[in-house]
C-alpha cells in the first residue's frame, strides 16, 4: 500500500511540475508551407485590461466580440510567382494583396517572405515580392528582421536589427526603405483564453523602432519615425500568435489599432472578411490636400483617421467622383504620418498614409 502511496505522489507531483511548467517554442512551431491559418478580428472595445503579466498567470479573453475573419495562406516559395528569387525548403510566402497602388503605378502579387533559419536560430522576414509591369521584382532585408528568437522561453529578451530596401531601378517609380531594430521581451507564461479556447502560452511583448523612407522619382525623400509594438500570446499549436494587440508606440505610449486571434469558421451576419477589401487602394501618399480611395466594389466608403497616439481626429464618408473613385479632403490635417481605418461593405481595413 505505501509503495502504491508513494508512486501515486511521484506522478502526481511529476503532473503538476510539469502543468506549471513555461512551454518552449522553436521555429518547428511557426508557419509552414500548406498553413492556411485562420484569424478573427476582436472589436476594439472588448479587448479590457491586456497589460499584466508574470509567471504561471491566466489571461481571460473570453469576452472578445469578433467582427470579421481573415485567412493566413503560407505556400513554399516554389508556390509562389516569385520561385527563383525565394528558394530553398524553408522559404514560405504569404499574399498580402493583390494590387497595391494605382494607375500608372501600381504593383500585383505582393507577397511577404518569411524563412526559418538555422543560424542565427530564428524566423525571420526575408523580403517582398512585387510584380511591376507584368515583369517580377525580388526586394531584400540586407539586414534580416528577427520576428523571434529560438528557443523561445521565460524569461527572454532579444534585440536585433533589420535593414530594407526596395530595389532601385528608374523603371520602378517609388522607392521605401526601412532601417532599425526590434526588442521581444517574453515577460510571462500561463494560460490564456479566448473565444477559440483555452491552451498554454507564452507572452511576448515585441517593439520595432523604425525610421522609413519613402523616395518617389523626381520627388525629394520623404523620411519618418515608425514605432509599432505588438502583444502576442504564442502557444504550440498555433503556429500564429494565439492573440495579438497591435498597434503605435510614441513617447512610451501604446495605442493599439488591431486585435485578432486564432479561431475557426464564424458566421457573421452582414459581415465580410477583412480580405474583401485588399482591392482598396489609397492614393497618393504622400498626399496633400486630398488623399483618393480605389475600389473594386460600389459601396459606401466610409473612414476614421488617427494620429501615432491613437487619437481620432476625422471621421466621415468619402466624396464620391465615381462609382469606384472617392477621396476625402485631408487639407486641414498637419503635416505627418497618420492611420486611417477605411469601412465598406461590413468590412475594415487600416492602412498608413503620410500627409505633407
Amino acid at each position: 500500500m505505501n509503495r502504491i502511496i508513494f508512486s501515486m505522489l511521484v506522478a502526481m507531483t511529476f503532473f503538476c511540475a510539469s502543468a506549471q511548467s513555461p512551454i518552449t517554442l522553436g521555429n518547428s512551431n511557426m508557419p509552414s508551407g500548406g498553413d492556411t491559418l485562420r484569424y478573427s478580428n476582436a472589436k476594439l472595445n472588448s479587448i479590457g485590461s491586456f497589460t499584466q503579466t508574470g509567471a504561471s498567470f491566466s489571461w481571460n479573453f473570453s469576452t472578445l466580440i469578433p467582427s470579421g475573419q481573415g485567412i493566413r495562406n503560407f505556400k513554399v516559395a516554389f508556390q509562389t510567382p516569385y520561385a527563383f528569387f525565394f528558394f530553398g525548403a524553408n522559404e514560405y510566402g504569404e499574399k498580402i494583396a493583390d494590387t497595391i497602388g494605382q494607375n500608372p503605378f501600381y504593383f500585383t502579387n505582393y507577397y511577404n517572405f518569411y524563412k526559418k533559419q538555422i543560424s542565427p536560430n530564428a524566423y525571420v522576414a526575408d523580403g517582398v515580392g512585387l510584380t511591376y509591369n507584368s515583369f517580377p521584382v525580388p526586394n531584400y532585408y540586407s539586414d534580416k528582421d528577427e520576428l523571434y528568437n529560438f528557443p523561445m522561453s521565460y524569461p527572454k529578451y532579444d534585440s536585433t536589427t533589420f535593414r530594407f530596401s526596395t530595389i532601385t531601378n528608374t523603371q520602378v517609380p517609388v522607392r521605401y526603405s526601412k532601417t532599425g531594430y526590434r526588442v521581444t521581451v517574453v515577460d510571462g507564461w500561463g494560460t490564456v483564453t479566448t473565444p477559440y479556447g483555452t491552451a498554454n502560452c507564452l507572452r511576448l511583448v515585441t517593439t520595432q523602432y523604425s525610421k522609413d523612407t519613402v523616395k518617389a522619382n523626381g520627388f525629394p525623400a520623404i523620411g519618418f519615425l515608425n514605432y509599432q509594438r505588438s502583444y502576442q500570446w504564442m502557444t504550440l499549436n498555433s503556429k500564429i500568435p494565439y492573440l495579438e494587440i497591435s498597434g503605435a508606440y510614441n513617447n512610451g505610449n501604446f495605442a493599439p489599432n488591431q486585435a485578432r486571434y486564432r479561431d475557426s469558421v464564424r458566421t457573421f451576419v452582414g459581415i465580410k472578411e477583412y480580405t474583401d477589401l485588399s482591392g482598396v487602394s489609397v492614393f497618393p501618399n504622400p498626399a496633400t490636400d486630398k488623399l483618393f480611395f480605389s475600389s473594386e466594389n460600389q459601396n459606401t466608403i466610409n473612414f476614421e483617421m488617427y494620429d501615432m497616439n491613437g487619437k481620432r481626429i476625422k471621421s466621415a464618408a468619402a466624396i464620391y467622383v465615381n462609382n469606384t473613385l472617392s477621396y476625402a479632403n485631408i487639407s486641414d490635417l498637419k503635416a505627418g504620418v497618420y492611420m486611417i481605418k477605411i469601412m465598406s461593405g461590413g468590412s475594415m481595413r487600416h492602412l498608413k498614409f503620410i500627409k505633407e
